[in-house]
This record gives C-alpha cells, sequence and structure tokens, in this order.
C-alpha cells in the first residue's frame, strides 16, 4: 500500500461527517477513485475587513448556486504578517470531487450572481483565483486518528518541504508508515489531531512550485500544538530522522482555520 495514498472516503470523514450508514457502501465504490482535490486562492482583505464583515461574506456566498462538485471550503489566517502568499494574505481553501471537476467548474465561468456577489464584498476581501494551486489531498491516518466530530475551527500548522533526493518519496512513505504507528500508540489522553500531505497536481506558481509537498498538521487550538510539538521533540525522534532523510522542511507555519463550507451557520 502507498502509505500516501487514501480513499476519498477517508478524507470525506474528516471534511464534512460521515453520512448514515446505508450510504456507505456506494460512497466507498466512488471512493476508491483517488483523493479529493484541493485548491488554494490567495486574498487580499480589504479597508472593511473584519470578523463580521467576512462572516457575513461567507454566509452570503454559501447561499449562491456553488457547483455540486465542490463538497467543502475553507479560510486561513497566518498568525505572522508575511506567508508565502505575501505580507498580510489570507487563503480560501476549495475541495472538489476531482480536478476535472474544479476544471469544468472554473472553465464555465462566474455566474451574474457570483460576480454581484464579489464586486458587493471587494471591500471585504479579494481572492486571486487566477493563480489558485492545485494539490491532491492526503490524508494517511485519518482512519485511525483522534480527531473526533468535525469542527468549524480549528489551527493549522503548515510544513512547506522539499525532497533530498529522488528517493525523498519513498523514504517518505516510509517516515509515514512509522508516524502513524507512533501515532497509534498514543495514550489515550493526548489532544485531538489530524495531518495531511498536499502534492502538487498541475502547474502552480512560485514560490509554491518551489515545494515538493506540504505538510499540514491540525489541532483544535495552540495550545494543544504547542504540546504535541514538545511530545514528538521527545518521543518521536527516530521518525523524525526519517523525515530528515528524505525531506528538508521550513515551519512550522501556522494559521487560525474556519470552515466557509458547509455553511457554518447550519451546524
Amino acid at each position: 500500500m502507498n502509505y500516501l495514498k487514501l480513499s476519498i472516503l477517508v478524507s470525506f470523514l474528516f471534511l464534512v461527517g460521515c453520512s448514515d450508514s446505508q450510504e456507505e457502501p456506494e460512497a466507498a465504490a466512488e471512493q476508491e477513485q483517488g483523493p479529493p482535490f484541493s485548491e488554494y486562492m490567495t486574498c487580499t482583505p480589504g479597508t472593511d475587513f473584519n470578523d463580521n464583515t467576512a462572516r457575513m461574506m461567507v454566509d452570503e456566498w454559501n447561499d449562491l448556486a456553488l457547483d455540486e462538485s465542490l463538497f467543502y471550503a475553507a479560510g486561513h489566517a497566518p498568525l505572522l504578517e508575511e506567508s508565502l502568499g505575501g505580507e498580510g494574505k489570507v487563503y480560501w481553501q476549495l475541495f472538489w470531487d476531482s480536478k476535472e471537476a474544479a476544471d469544468a467548474a472554473w472553465a464555465s465561468g462566474p455566474s451574474e450572481e457570483f460576480a454581484a456577489w464579489a464586486e458587493k464584498h471587494q471591500s471585504v476581501l479579494t481572492c486571486d483565483g487566477e493563480n489558485r494551486r492545485g494539490y491532491d489531498a492526503y490524508f494517511p491516518n485519518a482512519e485511525n486518528d483522534n480527531w473526533g466530530e468535525p469542527s468549524v475551527q480549528w489551527v493549522t500548522y503548515g510544513h512547506y518541504c522539499k525532497f533530498n533526493d529522488e528517493d525523498g518519496l519513498e523514504k517518505l512513505e516510509e517516515g509515514v508508515e512509522a508516524f502513524n504507528a507512533y501515532l497509534d500508540n498514543q495514550g489515550d489522553d493526548v489532544a485531538p489531531y489530524r495531518y495531511a500531505v498536499y502534492m502538487h497536481n498541475g502547474d502552480n506558481p512560485e514560490p509554491y512550485a518551489s515545494y515538493d509537498f506540504f505538510w499540514m498538521n491540525y489541532y483544535k487550538n495552540h495550545d494543544d500544538a504547542q504540546a504535541s510539538y514538545e511530545r514528538f521533540a521527545n518521543e518521536g525522534a527516530s521518525v523524525q530522522a526519517m523525515f530528515d532523510a528524505s525531506a528538508t522542511c521550513e515551519g512550522p507555519n501556522a494559521s487560525d482555520s474556519y470552515q466557509f463550507l458547509p455553511d457554518p451557520d447550519d451546524v
């Protein structure tokens, strides 16, 4: 088994929660096709950007006739002023059934309804859809982790990584297997945690294209993140050595993250 490659079912459980048990066999058959496709857009806050206006913008976005293949979206606000996208940027993330479905949705162009929504909220936030980045999103331990119920707010700690040599991917898979074993051996008292590995799918712009993959750690809050990093530093040295043999990574780069779709007001 390729330890990076999970079915869409595993990722879908993270993103939108479980459907009822009668639907699972049919869903599982569809989900063997591969991982979900995820896109990031870099966004620039405007003069009217604040928690209330952003919430209203997202709420009205959910009222639009969104493409059926778009099943989840999130927003990420870096804690540091400077991030890969530039100074003062935030990020809008989309999850699609497939890259083909995403490309078709973008190719159809914005509806009049969408254009009116974007114009109405341009003083709040504008996003660069033209230079969006596409990735296959893998959640290698989602079946066994302790994340629990889906969250409408969490924190993300990202690492941006470059393989050290041509065997980097194979070594990463070995490291992921060891890391999953490390996680499985944790006690029941550890805080909820999930991680994902994002691999390029498409021609992504710089500076993103200069990295081979992006490793994202998800926690319920920053205190849990700090405790997790400290525990791994004390107990996971052998696993870290495997990761170090695979790739050289930057980070962690922390963000506050928020569910945009499904509508968080409906949760």
